[in-house]
């Protein structure tokens, strides 16, 4: 197998210890480098450092496209690195041959020669699924990386990506990537199928009640034209050839006949497409429950009893469990619960600028997890039936922010699953702190507007629903009790938030309060 000529793309140190010809006598040079030495030392003390990541022996980059592969290669040779590059077809065998291709560079053209003990580790461009089958073909160690985050070149071609990949891989500064299973891909073939007949079956019924609008018929208002089975009786009782007498609520007027046969053949669509929905959705459950699923220790557990186990947790039905299952697949892949919170973008990432944060984003993670978790969350603060609930229902009141308070739960109930999936334990409040024991200032509402007097236009409202004391009001803003009270706002629920923070200050100011009472001879 031929070997292109290589090209050095990194120079050797030593040009910088090399002293030139007309360059002053050695012991001249000598005394300004010590002098040099002493002054930074003097100004910038230096410590130990801190290792980042070891440099690699080697570093494969391979940058992806529907019909070709844009491979590079970087191996020692001495002081200096050596580039190989070689585009190769998208077919089967030229991927297989491209392997090999790589494994003789590493091993003829390297100084000295890499031996290769352990599997072949290189760095790929995700791009759609093109990647995949170089996965497949090559296996090793791949680091998958997004082609926005891994960094531009000031001039972009094929070749300067590949090196670029190349160079990440010298240096190891992404994670290795997790292989998704043959099982699995072939489980979230199935998912997406079902997703796509999902999808089309809701089209269809948005298209059925636009339709029926056009004709001043209103009754998608009651519930779902095709769901909702009194709605859609009385739509299809439209549609028939000989429609029975209509309520007087509805125009009394019947729709066109080819539109008819439109809407006919639309109910025939959804009530296929639904079919479909249902026996993915079998398919999908019996698939889960065939399979065992890696958790900690090196174990298994059957997909049966894993699934029951995460529904367990607040608001996770079979969907969201089965997403779960389909997108973490083995916990023990991440690190800790935050990697997973990250991996659902439930994790906001801050941007600091002079030690400031200027501003706060989610980063982009898996966007199923991250809406069926969402939703569920959502589920759980309409509901502020249990714990979850109703601190996430107390961050609404506070902010006024919905989205923020499903994010915070939805992140809450990633966490949740993160551990009851790697300890195959059921969920459980026995390790959160359900109750918390605040301690208030035990006073009259009245004499909390003397202390504070934003309070004042919050009193009776809270007199009318039986509040008279501080104590009772903390209660009940905990236990969600204050939602059915109206005129209590985002400003209500932070001024009880900095009364439950700042206990010290009202403390300091009662006793105050209490003092210049006695003075005035008050009771």
């Amino acid at each position: 197998m031929g070997v292109f000529c290589p090209a050095v793309i990194m120079l050797s140190s030593e040009k910088y210890n090399t002293v030139a010809a007309d360059s002053p006598p050695d012991s001249a040079v000598s005394d300004c480098e010590v002098d040099l030495k002493e002054a930074v030392s003097m100004v910038l003390p230096v410590d130990d450092g801190v290792e980042v990541m070891p440099t690699r022996d080697y570093g494969v980059g391979i940058d992806c496209h529907s019909r070709f592969l844009e491979i590079n290669v970087l191996v020692k040779r001495g002081p200096s690195f050596f580039e190989y590059c070689r585009e190769v077809s998208t077919d089967w065998n030229a991927i297989k041959s491209a392997h090999e291709w790589v494994i003789h560079v590493l091993r003829t053209c390297s100084d000295p020669p890499v031996m290769l003990s352990s599997p072949l580790h290189y760095c790929i461009e995700s791009t759609s699924t093109y990647h995949l089958p170089v996965l497949l073909a090559w296996e090793g160690t791949p680091s998958v990386v997004n082609p926005s985050i891994a960094g531009a070149t000031k001039k972009k071609t094929d070749k300067l990506d590949a090196r670029l990949l190349a160079v990440h891989d010298l240096t190891g500064i992404w994670r290795p990537f997790y292989v998704v299973p043959e099982n699995v891909q072939d489980l979230r073939v199935l998912i997406g199928q079902r997703d796509y007949y999902s999808r089309l079956a809701s089209a269809i019924g948005n298209r059925i009640n636009s339709t029926i609008l056009k004709f001043g018929f209103t009754v998608g208002k009651d519930g779902s034209v095709v769901k909702n089975t009194e709605v859609r009786a009385i739509v299809e009782n439209l549609i028939c050839d000989h429609p029975e007498p209509v309520s007087t609520d509805l125009p009394q007027r019947n729709i066109p006949e080819d539109t008819r046969h439109v809407l006919s053949e639309e109910y025939q669509l959804y009530d296929r497409f639904s079919l479909c929905v249902t026996d993915f959705d079998k398919q999908i459950r019996d698939k889960v429950c065939s399979m065992d699923w890696p958790v900690s220790g090196g174990k298994t557990v059957s997909g049966k009893k894993l699934l029951s186990i995460l529904m367990t947790a607040p608001g996770i039905g079979e969907r969201t469990a089965i997403t779960w299952l389909a997108n973490i697949m083995d916990p023990t892949r991440f690190p800790n619960a935050k990697a997973v919170a990250a991996y659902c973008s439930l994790d906001p990432s801050l941007k600091i600028s002079a030690q400031k944060v200027t501003s706060t984003k989610k980063r982009k993670g898996n966007k199923a997890l991250h809406s069926s978790l969402c939703m569920s969350a959502s589920i759980v603060i309409a509901k502020h039936s249990e714990f979850f609930g109703r601190w996430g229902y107390r961050i609404y009141q506070q902010t006024g922010k919905w989205k923020k308070a499903t994010n915070a739960v939805a992140r809450r109930l990633a966490t949740a699953l993160y551990f009851m999936h790697m300890n195959a334990e059921p969920f459980s409040y026995e390790k959160y702190q359900l109750t918390k024991e605040v301690h208030v200032l035990d006073m009259a509402l009245d004499d909390l507007v003397q202390l504070n007097g934003s309070f004042r236009r919050y009193i009776p409202v809270l007199k009318s629903a039986g509040i008279l004391r501080t104590q009772s009001l903390i209660q009940s803003y905990y236990s969600c009790e204050l939602r059915g009270c109206k005129g209590l706002g985002p400003k209500f629920y932070t001024l009880v938030k900095e009364f439950i923070e700042t206990q010290d200050n009202y403390r300091e100011l009662y006793n105050s309060f209490l003092t210049e009472k006695a003075s005035k001879g008050e009771s």
